[in-house]
């Protein structure tokens, strides 16, 4: 009786004894330890036969990887089997678009992604860029792909499996110097040395800006036209290993911007040139390219990305070609904003449970939706009913 008056005392002295409370008074709920809890399809506001159709061109994307791989999707059990896809990706393209909410229905299980957490919705695009295969003096910014100098490593490999717990997929970037293995340069020191020729054997394209060039960093892919007409898409092929780091936020903490959104950092940026190396190595994550040779743009399964139907995920958390539904806010004009997607790509800012950025597609629409998207919602994943001869 006396240990219970005593956490009843510490829960009324406030915020400043929450850790002694916490510790104390072990009867506090707590937060859920599985953060996929079981939804329904009535949970998800605005699930019709147009989201089930969309949803089943972006599927029909992912078979195409799904298709020739075997065993299980992810360690989850929920997440199924690759055997389970085969089945569903032989049925899809021979669906009417009304029979589709059924099937969907029938074959797939609804579950909400952390519903205690707010969630985190973003947004991006496809950038244009303009360029040479020749550098001048209007096309000076190097686009560079994957450079010869840079070693990839697994940390599982050499038996540090808890060097990123948040993040055990991720791979890390080094360059050795002097015989031993460093961290790769950041964002300044890889300028620097372009500035110097050092990537001269590793340029992909000459462009013409570089805030341009950062922003497609930011996007992973885009398109770039060509001074002999050729319009080429480029996407991610590798980065430097340097944690990302918003530079907006740098703005918005130093009372440099107010209200942050790509349109208002582009203009500071335009109208600030002589603090643009400030502002852009406060982000030390470089991103390297390859030149598609197919129609993008591509996204990080190796799939073709559909326009508010791909979304870039946390894949520690969602595994790619999973199929999700999204509810969030459009934050340029506060319109509701739910749809069935699949997560089909990734993204050095996207981590975390109830976390996604959308794909929103090319030109100045798409660019206007995502610059400025930046709002929370809900988040859920859609698995395939398991069957009883799961492979092992």
């Amino acid at each position: 009786m006396l240990w219970k008056l005593a956490c009843f005392r510490k829960a009324v002295l406030g915020l400043t004894l929450i850790t002694i409370f916490i510790s104390g008074c072990n009867w506090l709920p707590k937060e859920p330890e599985d953060i996929f809890q079981p939804a329904s399809f009535q949970q998800l506001d605005g699930w019709n036969q147009l989201q089930a159709t969309g949803l089943k061109a972006a599927l029909l994307e992912s078979c195409t990887v799904y298709s020739q791989r075997e065993g299980n999707v992810a360690d989850d059990p929920r997440f199924g089997t690759y055997a389970q896809w085969h089945s569903i990706c032989e049925t899809l393209p021979v669906l009417e678009d009304n029979v589709l909410p059924g099937f969907f229905e029938s074959e797939f299980v609804v579950y909400q992604i952390s519903p205690w957490e707010k969630g985190l919705f973003t947004g991006y695009f496809t950038p244009l860029l303009h360029g040479s295969r020749t550098r001048s003096e209007r096309y000076s910014t190097p686009l560079l792909h994957v450079p010869s100098d840079l070693i990839r490593f697994n940390p599982n490999d050499f038996g540090l499996v808890k060097i990123d717990q948040d993040r055990p997929n991720r791979m890390l970037a080094a360059k050795v110097r002097d015989g031993w293995m460093v961290p790769y340069d950041d964002r300044e020191g890889i300028n620097q040395r372009a500035e110097q020729g050092d990537y001269d054997d590793d340029v992909l394209f000459w462009v013409d800006d570089r805030v341009d060039r950062f922003f497609l960093q930011i996007q992973g892919s885009g398109t770039v036209h060509l001074d002999t007409g050729e319009d080429v898409q480029v996407r991610i092929s590798g980065r430097n290993g340097q944690e990302y780091f918003a530079i907006g936020r740098y703005l918005k903490r130093n009372g440099l911007l107010e209200k942050v959104s790509m349109q208002s950092i582009r203009q500071w940026l335009d109208e600030n040139p002589e603090r643009l190396d400030e502002v852009l190595y406060t982000n030390p994550d470089f991103i390297f390219f390859s030149e598609l040779g197919k129609p993008g743009p591509i996204g990080a399964q190796g799939t073709r990305l559909l326009p508010e139907h791909s979304a870039a995920v946390d894949d520690s958390v969602i595994p790619l070609g999973t199929p999700i539904w999204l509810s969030t806010t459009l934050t340029y004009d506060e319109t509701p904003f739910a749809r069935a997607m699949v997560a089909q790509d990734v993204g050095s800012a996207i981590q975390g449970n109830a976390r996604a950025d959308i794909f929103f597609g090319a030109g100045d629409s798409a660019a206007l939706k995502a610059g400025f998207q930046n709002a929370g919602g809900k988040l859920f994943v859609l698995l395939p009913k398991q069957s009883k001869n799961r492979s092992k």
